[in-house]
């Protein structure tokens, strides 16, 4: 474009390029001067650089540099892009026409005026779409959306493909790609285990959306959906390991502004417990933001009082009789580590505190940031320094172990300054602990988890993002060190990431299943139960050469049963017929359904489909 500058040009030379030079295109009718395609199909790669794409899509469309461009990659050469010049490089373009889609609109409606798409320009990459800046300016919520409107509005399931800063995804003409640079490339698929729901435009249900995060030296196929290198850096993940479900009831609340949460979410959670002693969990310095909250309790005669936690009193007798007498407790702060000290059983505070919520289960209520520490781990350091997922500087930390398998987000979207750490946080602490679920949250959104139904209720105007790694394989994580790093970037791998979002209030998350339903499903004696099926777990497992897979079908439908190896290749479909109601058992044999040799020792998955339905479990083959 116009401001061109002879940088890129000199990068290509000292690459090994013969040539390069800036060739600006700025009207349509220098792109449709024939001088201009004769000048470009001599090119043997075309690099568009970064930008506004509705320039490119409003001068270049349907025009001999649109042409050119096809010709060049026909006949073998390379068309790259960065920003915008890469945005336009897929099958469906996101046209930017009416500027800018901020990932938090996106969510409240997936058919905001500003989503406007492009079909008919470039078409280089088969049924994808690529967007960029990916985790630097927290796009999750913003491709998944563009993915669902396409589908609800012409039916077109589209592979979304977001690339990081630093990172390029490297597409062959057979349609293998390989991911190279410091970031990540996340690639979202629809599949059989993926639901779409739109009750109304500003209604809708996003469930089990498949994502493949994959770092440097990563390979995908495009075309078959499915994953074709791993690197040696890679670990394989235990997928049997237990779950560390929520030990009591708990709310976390988007965001640490208390006014925001004392309209509607706060005054729930009295409602919801019973009257008693609300012991506010703090620390020193954060006295000013609680006016608003004790404000509020005095207003409404509630019997309150606040333990200031500080190192040198976890054993003050006073502290603890007031952790014995509450009935609930109420944390806010920004001192991570310093709210974390209530978990430290080591010290009498810390022993009160966890006979009261593991043992009696009393609830909580959580204030935005301070419900990171609800988790075993939590990732800090997020909010003071911008660079510190890009380098290295996030820190792993204990946390009150409340629900062990957690790592939430709040605030996700305040300052767009810290979207790489608030994108990356969840994800990095997920990978490196091996927890199986993230939740980002923003604003007056808030979850509120019940322990023995093992459910969460999402509340608000903006929908949390649940993300369900529970069957991911492997992981893997950047070895890419910036200058001024401690440690390298804090961007992760892992495949078979299944993401959930939902505006119907009325529905529940699952947290085992990782999907929504108005009425909760129960699990009794290791059997999956919902209004569809009774789904049990194989006998004998592990096996060989043979187990059988039991269920029971509640009502008349279609059901299919297929068996996945370890990486999600399906290798057999078990049962795919209309069944009546019933009970049944099907025998699965090594020996009988393919070689006995293609069948070796490991992990393999089996999974349960109705219409409405699916539920996945494991076995293990011992030869």
């Amino acid at each position: 474009m116009a401001d061109a500058t002879p940088w890129l040009p000199t990068y290509f030379i000292s690459l090994g390029a013969d040539t390069a030079y800036n060739k600006t295109i700025p009207s349509i009718s220098t792109a449709n001067l024939q001088a201009t395609y004769d000048e470009l199909i001599t090119a043997k790669a075309i690099f568009i650089r970064g930008g506004d794409q509705w320039d490119y899509v409003r001068l270049w469309k349907s025009t001999k540099v649109d042409s050119a461009i096809n010709y060049v990659f026909q006949h073998g050469g390379v068309i790259a892009g960065t920003s915008a010049g890469a945005a336009v490089l897929g099958d469906v373009d996101f046209s930017a026409r009416y500027g800018s889609v901020y990932p938090d609109e996106a969510l409240v409606d997936p058919f905001v005026h500003s989503m406007q798409f492009e079909d008919n320009f470039l078409n280089l990459t088969p049924n994808v779409l690529f967007d960029t800046h990916f985790i630097e300016r927290a796009r999750h919520g913003r491709l998944i959306a563009m993915l669902y409107n396409r589908h609800v509005s012409v039916g077109k399931n589209l592979i979304g493909v977001g690339i990081d800063d630093r990172t390029a995804f490297c597409v062959s003409p057979d349609g293998t790609a390989e991911v190279m640079g410091s970031g990540a490339v996340s690639i979202f698929t629809i599949d059989s285990e993926t639901r779409f729901e739109q009750t109304n435009p500003g209604n809708y249900t996003i469930e089990k959306l498949k994502c493949d995060q994959l770092t440097n030296g990563w390979k995908y196929d495009l075309i078959n959906k499915d994953i074709t290198s791993i690197p040696s850096s890679a670990h394989q993940v235990d997928t049997l390991r237990a779950w560390q479900l929520p030990a009591a009831d708990f709310r976390v609340t988007g965001s640490d502004i208390i006014s925001e949460q004392l309209m509607n979410n706060f005054p729930d959670f009295i409602s919801q417990v019973n009257n008693g002693l609300f012991v506010v969990l703090s620390h020193p310095g954060y006295t000013n933001q609680l006016t608003p909250l004790i404000d509020y309790l005095i207003q409404h005669s509630m019997n309150y009082q606040i333990v200031y936690l500080n190192k040198a009193d976890l054993n003050d007798p006073l502290d603890i009789k007031s952790i014995n007498d509450a009935t609930c407790f109420v944390l806010m702060g920004d001192s991570l580590s310093i709210l974390a000290l209530v978990g430290d059983t080591t010290n009498l505070v810390g022993q009160s505190f966890h006979q009261k919520v593991y043992i009696d289960g009393t609830p909580l209520f959580f204030f935005g940031k301070s419900g990171k520490i609800a988790g075993e781990v939590y990732t800090d350091n997020l909010d003071k320094d911008i660079y510190a997922s890009y380098r290295g500087r996030m820190t792993n930390n204990t946390g009150l172990r409340i629900f062990g398998d957690m790592l939430v987000e709040s605030s996700v979207y305040d300052n767009s300054d810290y979207y790489e750490n608030k994108a990356s946080s969840p994800l990095w602490g997920m990978m490196r602990n091996r927890k199986r679920l993230g939740i980002y949250l923003h604003g007056n959104a808030m979850v509120a988890i019940n322990c023995r139904q093992k459910i969460i209720k999402a509340t608000g105007t903006l929908p949390p993002i649940f993300v369900d790694a529970s069957k991911i394989t492997f992981v893997d994580s950047s070895t890419y060190r910036a200058s001024g790093s401690i440690g390298p970037r804090q961007v992760v791998t892992m495949n078979n990431l299944r993401y959930g979002i939902t505006t119907n209030r009325d529905y529940y998350y699952l947290v085992e299943e990782a999907k929504f339903a108005i009425e909760p499903s129960v699990v009794v004696d290791g059997s999956f139960s919902s209004n569809e099926f009774v789904f049990y777990s194989n006998y004998p497992n592990p096996f060989n050469p043979s187990t059988t897979i039991q269920y029971t079908i509640k009502r008349k439908q279609f059901v299919t049963l297929k068996v996945y190896d370890i990486l999600g290749k399906e290798l057999l479909v078990l049962v795919n017929e209309e069944q009546a109601p019933g009970e049944y058992k099907i025998n699965f044999n090594t020996q009988q359904t393919l070689s006995h040799n293609q069948y070796t020792s490991g992990i393999y998955f089996y999974r349960l489909s109705t219409a409405n339905y699916s539920e996945t479990k494991s076995m293990v083959l011992i030869k």
